[in-house]
């Protein structure tokens, strides 16, 4: 018996330094008295990037962006790490992320001693790259996704993709928050869903995917088409071979398996783009109706079938005719871009051409016809504010801010100020940058 309350006593006395909250081996609690220092070294990021260390306690609270010795208070202090990003300058296309781990989330400060923290920071392999789904390649052996550095793209010219994702096969691809690419599975066989980890998207070479998702109730070919996260993880895409919508929610997309649609969207006509706006409120490129259809935010719980506004677009005069609706983007200021596949024409639809409930006939003000030899598969805001596009073969470009404001007509259509060739890209489809530009309404932006 005596042994046994030894133990008892061991045990405990374990148990109270385990969870004590101090900085080692028997440390005793963290009490909140006196004054101490806590010193936050962060390495791992480049000359002019900011870390984003937060550091909260009693009565304390603040963002460190670079190594300090802080003066505290006594007591126990959380330390959270956050993404970071280069700075953006004129030149920049996109930015370089930047995740940080420390070596505690807790820390205790205690009089007159000094605590310490480490926090080191590690580029997120997926960003400061232009991706695209590179569907067909142009010869056999050619990845099916290619990744092109950042700095690459500040002139027309040939460039070699910094990333082939030799096993990446998709009819559509974005990255979440974290830099994880998803993908619409690119063949019959393949998963409706699935996703690619960031730490394996910084070199070429065959990728494993780590996620394997089917979607329960859809048995239609070719399947989904297009996708868009809100902001709350959850993963919207669209089935025009089925006229919906489906949402597979944040918690389903944590594993591998089946899944059933938390929420369908039901009643459209061949839909394809997606794209949320900074209130929440779901836009659809109704492509088989020829129409863009809004269904508010507070809808977009449940099941749901009719939009709460549709928008017919015209071309001006002499010639009046209805604008095709295949792919949507929203640039800084709230606009939002729409494609006009078959007329190789893209329209913009201001804000007050997005207000109102109902149904509205408009001609937008801005329409930008680029050459008939440009098959536009796939469109992306940079963080200069210019659109990039998917082009002629092997060929992507970008649309200045100036000719996207100008806007032209299919009589004098508008060559974009930059046109890249890749090596061996077949057609560009998709395009996607990681991260997204600050002021997009998009999952994966970062600040």
């Amino acid at each position: 018996m005596k042994g046994f309350l030894y133990g008892v006593g061991l045990a405990s006395l374990v148990l109270f330094s385990a969870c004590s909250g101090g900085n080692g081996p028997g440390a005793g609690s963290c009490d909140p008295v006196g004054q101490g220092t806590l010193q936050v070294s962060i390495g791992g990021l480049p000359p002019g990037v900011s870390a984003r260390v937060g550091v909260s306690g009693p009565g304390f609270s603040q963002v460190l962006t670079a190594s300090q010795s802080l003066s505290l208070g006594g007591g126990s202090y959380t330390i959270a790490v956050k993404k970071t990003t280069s700075p953006v300058d004129a030149s920049t296309v996109v930015r370089t992320a930047y995740a940080g781990t420390s070596d505690r989330s807790q820390v205790c400060v205690r009089n007159n001693e000094t605590a310490q923290v480490t926090v080191t920071y590690s580029q997120i392999p997926s960003s400061s790259k232009l991706w695209t789904n590179n569907r067909p390649p142009k010869s056999a052996g050619d990845p099916p996704t290619h990744g092109y550095a950042g700095v690459s793209l500040l002139a027309s010219g040939t460039v070699a993709e910094t990333v082939g994702a030799g096993t990446v096969s998709s009819r559509d691809l974005t990255f979440d928050a974290d830099g994880n690419l998803w993908v619409i599975g690119g063949t019959t066989v393949d998963p409706n869903l699935a996703r690619y980890p960031a730490g394996g998207l910084g070199t070429s070479g065959s990728k494993t995917r780590d996620r394997s998702i089917n979607i329960n109730g859809i048995s239609c070919s070719p399947g989904p088409a297009r996708l868009a996260f809100d902001g709350g993880g959850n993963l919207w895409v669209s089935v025009p071979c089925a006229d919906k919508v489906v949402r597979v929610g944040a918690a389903q997309l944590e594993a591998s398996g089946s899944v059933t649609p938390g929420v369908e969207i039901t009643g459209l006509d061949g839909p394809e783009g997606l794209a949320f706006d900074g209130s929440g409120n779901l836009w659809i490129a109704n492509a088989g109706a020829k129409r863009v259809v809004k269904f508010n935010a507070s809808r977009l719980g449940a099941s749901t079938s009719g939009p709460d506004l549709t928008i017919e677009s015209k071309t001006p005069g002499p010639v009046i005719g209805t604008l095709d609706a295949t792919l949507l983007a929203f640039d800084a200021s709230g606009n939002l871009w729409v494609v006009d596949f078959g007329g190789n024409v893209l329209y913009r639809l201001s804000s007050s051409d997005q207000s109102g409930n109902g149904s509205k006939t408009l001609t937008p003000a801005i329409q930008v016809s680029v050459p008939v030899s440009a098959l536009l598969e796939g469109m992306a805001f940079d963080e200069g504010g210019g659109l990039w596009i998917s082009y002629s073969a092997g060929k992507f470009a970008r649309l200045s801010p100036s000719q996207l404001a100008m806007g032209s007509s299919p009589g004098s259509p508008t060559v974009p100020e930059r046109v890249i060739e890749g090596g061996n890209l077949g057609y560009a489809n998709a395009i996607v940058f990681y991260p997204a530009p600050a002021g997009l309404p998009l999952f994966h932006r970062l600040p």
